[in-house]
């Protein structure tokens, strides 16, 4: 009996948090709107800078497994994340396990 007592209470605000809700969405919408026109329009990535940040990325050794195996990928990208290394200079520079014309090859997509 208490259940139904406590329901019947709250259903009297149903018609309160319905005029809320509705009243709401409108301001909402509105600062969606100005944030996409003030803010969003117009933005445009940096190709040079997005492709620096991708060849700094560890991760881009996966590109790499096919030709040099798991456990080559698994130390260089452990070498380069302890000693702050790109990729590119250990596979191509230092360890020379590829050359730069493979290289272009693989990362053509970044550039």
């Amino acid at each position: 009996m208490t259940c139904t007592t406590a329901s019947n209470r709250y259903a009297a605000y149903e018609p309160v948090l319905g005029f809320a809700l509705f009243s709401s969405i409108k301001p909402m919408e509105n600062a969606m709107i100005a944030l996409r026109d003030k803010c969003v329009i117009g933005i445009t990535a940096n190709a040079e800078r997005t492709g620096d940040n991708v060849l700094a990325s560890l991760s881009i050794v996966t590109l790499l497994n096919p030709m040099l195996g798991y456990k080559k990928c698994a130390e260089i990208a452990r070498e380069g994340y302890q000693q702050n290394k790109s990729i590119h200079q250990i596979a191509l520079q230092e360890q020379q396990l590829i050359t730069q014309e493979k290289w272009d090859e693989l990362f053509n997509f970044i550039t």
